[in-house]
C-alpha cells in the first residue's frame, strides 16, 4: 500500500510496549499511545528521560514489538507479514541513533560503513553500492578523501554524518531521529538540523525527531507530542503546544529550556518541577503527572483524565485543559520572542 498526503505513513493504535521486570509485574515503558504521521511530515516527540519517547521511537520501526495495541505502516501492520517480507518491508523505517560512536563499527572503513546495509540487502551490484556510498557520502556533506578513514579519525559531527548517510542508501520513507543531535557541540548542532531539512525536500522523506530539548524540536518539527511516563499528555502542532500550551507538564518543559544570559537578567518566571519521576513500574493513579504538578486537585487522583480538544488538532490529557494559567514560551522566555524557539516547520 502506497503513502498518499491522506494516509498516515505511521499510525500508532492505543499501543505499549512493557518489559516484565519479575514477581508478576511489568514497566510500562509505553502505555496506551496513539498518533499518526503524515507522509514528508516532520513530527516531535519531546519528554524528559524516562518519558517513553525512545522505546515508542524502537517500536514504530519494528525494534519493539508492541505489547498491547498496533502499529501500522502506510496501514500495513508489518507483524502479520512474513518473516521475508517484514525484512523487506522494514528497510523502509531507519533510525540515526543518538551516539555515533556506538553506532559506528571502529573496524570497518567509512566507506564500507555506508555501504554494509546494502550488502545486508544483497539486490544491487558491487560497483553500484560502492557508487551509491560514495555518493551519499558526499552529499552528507565528506569528502571522497573520508572513504578510507576509519570512524576514530572522525569528528563527533562527521560520524553523525555517515550515520545519517547511511539510513539513506536503503532509500527509506521515514526516518526516526533519537536525540541525533545531542551530543554535538551546539555550532555542529545547527549544521546537521539544516542537512535533516535539506534531505527531506529532496528525497521527499518523513521524520520522527524524539529529543528532550523543545528548542530542537520547535525549530524542525510541524507538530509535536509531549510525552510522560510512557503516556502522550500533550499533542498538536508546533506554534500552538509551543505558544498556547494546555498542559502543565509542557510549561514545565519550556521552563526548563536553557538560558543563555547572566542570572540577574534571566526571568523571574520559572517553573521548577519537584520531585523525581515516578516508577513507570507502579505509576501514579488518576493523572500520572498529579505528584508534580502544581495545579492538582483531588479529581486528579481519583480519574484518569481524557483527552480534551482545545483548538484545532490541538489535545491535552488534562482534566482542567484550556482553564489553567499556563504560561507560554514568550512569556517565560521574553529574550527569545521572535526567535526559534516560537517558529515551527523549518523543515517542511
Amino acid at each position: 500500500m502506497q503513502a498518499t498526503d491522506t494516509t498516515p505513513i505511521v499510525a500508532v493504535e492505543n499501543a505499549g510496549v512493557h518489559f516484565p521486570v519479575g514477581r508478576g509485574k511489568s514497566l510500562k515503558a509505553v502505555d496506551g499511545v496513539s498518533l499518526d504521521v503524515m507522509p514528508r511530515e516532520t513530527f516531535g516527540v519531546i519528554g524528559e528521560s524516562g518519558s517513553g519517547k525512545t522505546t515508542l521511537g524502537r517500536a514504530i520501526i519494528c525494534l519493539e514489538k508492541p505489547s498491547t495495541g498496533r502499529i501500522l505502516h502506510t496501514g500495513v501492520d508489518p507483524y502479520a507479514l512474513s518473516a521475508r517480507e517484514l525484512r523487506r518491508h522494514r528497510r523502509q523505517y531507519q533510525i540515526v541513533f543518538q551516539d555515533p560512536n556506538a553506532a559506528l563499527d571502529p573496524r570497518m572503513t567509512i566507506l564500507n560503513a555506508i555501504r554494509e546495509p546494502m550488502d545486508v540487502a544483497g539486490e544491487l551490484p558491487e560497483r553500484e553500492r560502492v557508487h551509491r556510498a560514495i555518493e551519499l557520502m558526499e552529499r552528507v556533506g565528506l569528502s571522497h578523501d573520508f572513504a578510507r578513514r576509519y570512524p576514530h579519525e572522525l569528528s563527533g559531527g562527521q560520524k553523525q554524518r555517515v550515520c545519517i548517510a547511511r539510513v539513506l542508501t536503503l532509500r527509506p520513507s521515514l526516518i526516526v531521529c533519537d536525540e541525533a543531535v545531542s551530543a554535538l557541540d551546539v555550532s555542529i548542532q545547527a549544521d546537521i538540523l539544516n542537512l535533516f531539512a535539506e534531505l527531506q525536500a529532496e528525497y521527499g522523506l518523513t521524520y520522527i525527531f524524539i529529543t528532550h530539548n523543545l528548542g530542537v524540536v520547535a525549530h524542525v518539527s510541524d507538530r509535536v507530542a509531549v510525552m510522560y511516563l510512557g503516556r502522550i499528555v500533550e499533542l498538536g502542532r508546533t506554534e500552538d503546544v509551543v505558544n498556547r500550551p494546555t498542559h502543565p507538564y509542557t510549561e514545565a518543559l519550556l521552563s526548563a529550556e536553557p538560558v543563555a544570559l547572566p542570572s540577574q537578567m534571566r526571568p523571574d518566571k520559572r517553573v521548577v518541577l519537584k520531585g523525581e519521576l515516578p516508577s513507570p513500574v507502579s505509576p501514579p493513579s488518576g493523572c500520572r503527572f498529579r505528584t508534580r504538578c502544581r495545579f492538582v486537585q483531588p479529581v486528579c487522583a481519583e480519574q484518569e483524565p481524557p483527552w480534551r480538544q482545545t483548538g484545532d488538532g490541538h489535545w491535552s490529557a488534562c482534566h482542567f485543559a484550556g482553564e489553567l494559567p499556563i504560561m507560554p514560551a514568550a512569556e517565560l522566555h521574553p529574550h527569545k520572542h521572535g526567535t526559534a524557539l516560537v517558529g515551527a516547520g523549518a523543515a517542511s
